[in-house]
């Protein structure tokens, strides 16, 4: 029988920026976290060792040791929290390797107060689900596997599209949009949404144009047994899916196949269409680099 005593969860913040440290852990503090800090890597790492915390905001640029190598040495010690790293340094190569060392989550300074709190709720709602993997980390060829689960799509979308933060606005949101349709399809209904299926993910950027690949691994699907989607209709009957929907018990929508297909330049399955390669062309105006490290 309980006796009415509330569990607060363990957090530790990590950051040599006293303002920045004191204001996130007033915010945990408040939401009901059980709050500590340290000022800086060897003092993280040393806290970490002593005391089981199930959660770590890190900064990553802290002197004595940084960020990325606490991070690294989390990996391989007895005590494995959940990392939440905050930085104002986004440039592509330490988005990777911050995900290349199984970082849980990614907050760009300056955040929103509520951001680092969803953050956190976020981070410790989902305990079991396995580590994204990385197979390729080059700027320009990012490959990974991720678990068959919403949260884990939203938040590998967060990540990828911070690689392309370089893009025209309009640009990148039609890019995020149509990435997210095919991922949430993907873990949906090729994964069944189960965690320990895993979609593969390759993004391949160049000067002229941005490509990504998902391959799901799910039996595959044809267009025209897709009832409950918008791109399966009769030009006649456009929203005809919507009854379909409903009757299943389907979130609202039908409509993300039909927006990527406007959306890409070429969009192409393989023969069993579990496989999907979207490729936008950049015009002159949008030529630019393609991503770079540091």
């Amino acid at each position: 029988m309980s006796d009415g005593t509330v569990i607060r969860r363990k957090v530790l913040i990590a950051d040599d920026d006293a303002a920045t440290r004191h204001g996130v852990a007033r915010l945990l503090e408040n939401a009901g976290f059980e709050v500590s800090e340290a000022a800086d890597g060897i003092a993280a790492l040393s806290a970490i060792q002593e005391k089981e915390f199930e959660l770590v905001f890190l900064d990553i640029w802290m002197p004595r040791l940084s960020g990325l190598e606490v991070l690294a040495r989390i990996r391989t010690g007895a005590n494995r929290p959940k990392v939440i790293v905050m930085t104002s340094d986004g440039t592509s190569e330490t988005l990777l390797r911050a995900v290349k060392e199984q970082a849980y989550d990614y907050l760009s300074k300056p955040f929103l107060p509520r951001q680092a709190v969803e953050a956190a709720q976020r981070a410790l709602s989902n305990e079991q689900e396995p580590a994204i993997e990385v197979l390729s980390a080059r700027p320009y060829w990012v490959e990974l596997l991720i678990p068959c689960t919403r949260e884990a799509a939203e938040r590998i979308q967060t990540f990828m599209m911070k690689l392309d933060a370089d893009l025209p606005d309009n640009l990148r949101e039609t890019i995020a949009s149509s990435f997210r349709e095919l991922l949430l399809n993907a873990v949906e209904w090729g994964g069944q949404l189960d965690p320990n299926r895993k979609v593969r993910i390759a993004s391949v950027r160049s000067p002229r144009m941005l490509m990504f690949r998902i391959a799901d691994p799910g039996p595959g699907f044809s267009f025209e047994g897709l009832s409950h989607a918008a791109v399966g209709q009769p030009e006649s009957e456009p929203i005809a899916h919507m009854s379909v929907r409903e009757e299943r018990g389907i979130r609202p929508g039908g409509f993300g196949l039909l927006m990527t297909k406007a959306a890409a330049d070429e969009l192409l399955y393989n023969e069993a269409q579990n496989e999907v390669i979207f490729v936008k062309y950049f015009d002159n105006a949008q030529a630019l680099p393609a991503r770079r490290a540091g």
